[in-house]
């Protein structure tokens, strides 16, 4: 599915064609979140629709299918991974990294994998099926869409107003949104990493 497939249905069905091709990509269809927030972007630049009721429509959606992914965890977690397509997408060596990465670092994986598309879909998976807090979920889930959404549209309504309704336009917001999503992804593992560091150096003086 190509951004400009993408751009004409966001521009011709708006909030709708937001909501339900992120809800379907969140739900793990093959379909990057990124070029759909980008063609959001450039359609409030464009002025086909309003960056507040476009942040709200594309946030619901990822929402709405991340919850959905929880829930196939939680609910059917064990029937999915004993079926062919579940044995497809959670190789026995996919669910020991996932495992790991909940060991490793723990209700922080869920904020963490929000910014990571190639293991968005496990995380929230596994998440559900280790039955973790709902409250707990939607809060550090929702806490990351929240971060990345808005600004992906921000810089690609930023582009769209530069430079018009044009080829440009579009490579603008991609690389805008590229060079964003480095500079958060690499800001919150610093974060996460201090964090971690901080707990380590409290637990080791109450040790002493």
């Amino acid at each position: 599915m190509n951004i400009d497939f993408l751009i004409d249905a966001v521009v011709r069905y708006q909030y709708l064609a937001m909501f339900g091709i992120l809800f379907v990509s969140a739900m793990g269809v093959p379909i990057p979140e990124e070029p759909l927030l980008i063609a959001s972007g450039l359609s409030v630049g464009w002025g086909t629709s309003s960056y507040g009721l476009t942040c709200l429509a594309c946030l619901a959606g990822i929402l709405a299918g991340d919850l959905w992914v929880y829930f196939l965890g939680r609910r059917g977690g064990e029937w999915f991974l004993r079926t062919r397509l579940g044995s497809v997408v959670f190789s026995e060596a996919r669910q020991r990294r996932i495992e790991h990465l909940f060991q490793k670092h723990g209700m922080k994986t869920v904020f963490l994998g929000r910014f990571i598309p190639a293991v968005r879909f496990g995380v929230f998976f596994f998440a559900g099926r280790h039955r973790m807090n709902l409250r707990q979920f939607i809060e550090l889930n929702g806490l990351g869409a929240m971060v990345y959404a808005p600004l992906w549209i921000w810089l690609s309504m930023f582009a769209g107003k530069k430079f018009s309704r044009s080829q440009e336009a579009v490579t603008h917001a991609k690389e805008w949104v590229g060079n964003g999503h480095m500079i958060i992804l690499v800001t919150v593992l610093l974060v996460v990493a201090a964090m971690i560091w901080g707990f380590g150096r409290k637990k080791n003086k109450s040790g002493n």
